[in-house]
């Protein structure tokens, strides 16, 4: 796979989770955050299998090792960040969230892969477009929310790099596979304890269902799949970079479903987005890098 069709596969995955608002505001406010990924993932979990079924059979227990690792990440992800998005506002989440942006490279260098200079200049001015877009304001950095939301960036920037090394070992098809099941197996054993009586405690709507069939295919059974094959033939920062753009992929969703988004093009957010743009530029290119290799070449 090219890098060129690398990037185009990863931008449908940010598409597919930005446009995913639309259906997740149709879901019952009181939903569950643990019944949503149990639904989602156990709906994506058997889809996956059903068409896969023969490539299923052939799992080894290390690739189920392996997956239960992923998985119990994105669950601590996603505990991290119920609890960080409880105690602020969502603007101030979603910034925080996006710190992973910051995150990732600096693991990659205490993992001694140093990352070039375009990524590490691309990684702070993207960053700087996120907290331009989203208006967010200094004194939402202290508190506990804030912890927890770092906490979350965190796990996501591990569950990256380790995602990486990982798809590089085992199938990305199986691991799809596994996350699914196993996410969708955690999440009921912490809905169990949140509401014992689980699934006869909702109230099933032809919306919720449908909703949360969309959002199973193209949320989960989708997404993971190409997250998986893009993470096998790209590298954490690359990922991490695409993902960053879904402010600008959510300010055009505004612009195509109005009544569907609460975004609003200010002055602000568009020059924002403007700078993620210029960001993601600066890191998929390597001028800085050539430049400094042209000087040594002189000499």
């Amino acid at each position: 796979m090219s890098r060129t069709e690398n990037n185009i596969l990863l931008f449908s995955i940010t598409l597919c989770w930005a446009a995913s608002y639309v259906f997740i505001k149709s879901l019952p406010s009181d939903l569950s955050t643990y019944a949503y990924l149990t639904m989602t993932c156990g709906i994506a979990a058997a889809l996956l299998t059903i068409v896969f079924f023969k490539k299923v059979k052939t799992v080894k227990f290390l690739t189920l090792g392996k997956s239960v690792i992923l998985s119990g990440l994105l669950l601590l992800n996603l505990i991290f960040d119920k609890m960080g998005i409880d105690r602020l506002t969502s603007s101030a989440a979603s910034v925080l969230a996006s710190s992973s942006i910051l995150i990732v490279p600096v693991v990659m260098i205490i993992m001694r892969k140093i990352p070039t200079k375009n990524n590490l200049l691309g990684a702070v001015v993207i960053m700087t477009g996120i907290v331009i877009t989203s208006g967010f304001k200094a004194e939402n950095i202290f508190g506990l929310g804030a912890l927890f939301m770092l906490l979350s960036a965190a796990v996501t920037s591990v569950y990256t790099i380790a995602a990486d090394r990982i798809t590089k070992e085992e199938d990305p098809l199986l691991l799809s596979v596994l996350q699914m099941w196993v996410t969708a197996i955690m999440g009921f054993v912490m809905w169990f304890i949140e509401e014992p009586t689980t699934f006869a405690s909702l109230e099933y709507t032809n919306e919720m269902l449908s909703s949360v069939f969309i959002l199973a295919f193209f949320g989960k059974a989708y997404a993971y799949v190409a997250l998986m094959y893009s993470q096998k033939y790209s590298d954490p920062i690359n990922v991490t970079i695409i993902a960053s753009t879904e402010p600008i992929v959510t300010l055009v969703l505004a612009v195509l479903i109005p009544t569907a988004f609460e975004e609003h093009f200010t002055a602000a957010a568009v020059f924002g987005a403007a700078v993620i743009m210029v960001g993601a530029i600066i890191s998929g290119t390597d001028f800085l890098s050539r430049k400094g290799g042209e000087k040594l070449e002189a000499k």
